[in-house]
């Protein structure tokens, strides 16, 4: 159960985003910023398999693409509850 995700074990910092370069400030606020919505907008069923594979295609979304630091706040919402509900139907449909 969400309940047992911990978002502080996943927050970033500016040493693990040494490849952005220039960036790797913005990069570790928006990456930290991602990660709070991912618990905010966290539902009471969703598996903490759910929330961790959201968190793992949110790193890894944003190591391949830097085109992602200019998202804004909105943007980045609207990221992450799609990632959300893309993983829910995902584990929904594991568990048919």
């Amino acid at each position: 159960m969400y309940t047992d995700f911990d978002i502080y074990a996943y927050l970033v910092s500016h040493h693990d985003m040494v490849f952005f370069d220039d960036e790797a400030d913005v990069a570790v606020d928006q990456m930290n910023e991602l990660l709070h919505y991912i618990h905010q907008f966290s539902e009471e069923d969703d598996s903490l398999g759910v929330l961790e594979e959201v968190v793992r295609r949110t790193l890894f979304d944003w190591i391949e693409n830097s085109d992602l630091l200019g998202l804004d706040s909105d943007e980045m919402q609207a990221y992450i509850m799609e990632q959300l509900a893309d993983a829910r139907q995902q584990d929904s449909d594991d568990d048919e």
